[in-house]
């Protein structure tokens, strides 16, 4: 599919034992691979048609933001079904292994991959990152990240606050990020009202917010 490189809740969340989709052997660097004989270029901008969906509990962001990345693609499942196949529990979603499974699965794909990220970041996770970023959305795909504090978006509650957001677009050629944040709009409880559903984001800053976890590409 590409080229290679995990986890969140709303604050107060731990790690729990993830359920992983067994996904049959394949076809990401074929996906990759006859993809990249196309003619897509990438704009200077694009966003995908996706819809925002807030998380509907305090541990559901991975949940949330799986479905807004398969609402880029398909008519997406219910947060329930998504937690179910995520091996989601109150301590949040394990791993981003698990969302990676799980978006193959609905789509019935081989595309996504783990991509891990350092903290720092090298800088050639940083490139892969950007390049993912405008690879993925100019065919169609979201990114979902598992973020951690550090770094975060202006608005954002203080405290350690781990993390899930999609990532439905790009722009300035892709050095900023479109994010798709599951908790905006207070959908993550009275501290996240200062938070919008949507924000752009330098996909530097993005990088660092990653770093220790990975992200869905």
């Amino acid at each position: 599919m590409k080229r290679s490189v995990p986890r969140a809740v709303i604050a107060l969340a731990g790690a729990s034992a993830g359920i992983l989709l067994v996904v049959p052997p394949a076809s990401a660097s074929a996906t990759r691979a006859r993809t990249t004989t196309g003619t897509v270029r990438a704009a200077a901008a694009k966003t995908l048609p996706f819809t925002w969906f807030g998380q509907e509990r305090y541990y559901y962001c991975g949940p949330a933001s799986t479905k807004i990345a398969l609402s880029a693609r398909m008519t997406p499942p219910s947060q329930d079904t998504l937690a179910a196949s995520l091996g989601t529990t109150t301590n949040g979603t394990d791993d981003i292994s698990n969302v990676v499974a799980t978006l193959n699965h609905f789509l019935g794909t081989g595309w996504y991959e783990r991509k891990p990220v350092n903290d720092p970041p090298t800088q050639a996770q940083r490139d892969l990152l950007k390049q993912d970023l405008v690879f993925d959305v100019d065919r169609g795909w979201a990114i979902v990240a598992n973020v951690v504090s550090g770094w975060r978006p202006p608005g954002y509650p203080s405290g350690t606050i781990y993390h899930y957001v999609a990532v439905v677009g790009y722009a300035d050629d892709g050095d900023s990020a479109v994010i798709a944040d599951p908790a905006g709009a207070g959908a993550g409880g009275s501290g996240w009202t200062a938070v919008p559903k949507t924000y752009t984001i330098s996909t530097y800053d993005l990088g660092t917010w990653i770093g220790l976890k990975a992200y869905a590409a």
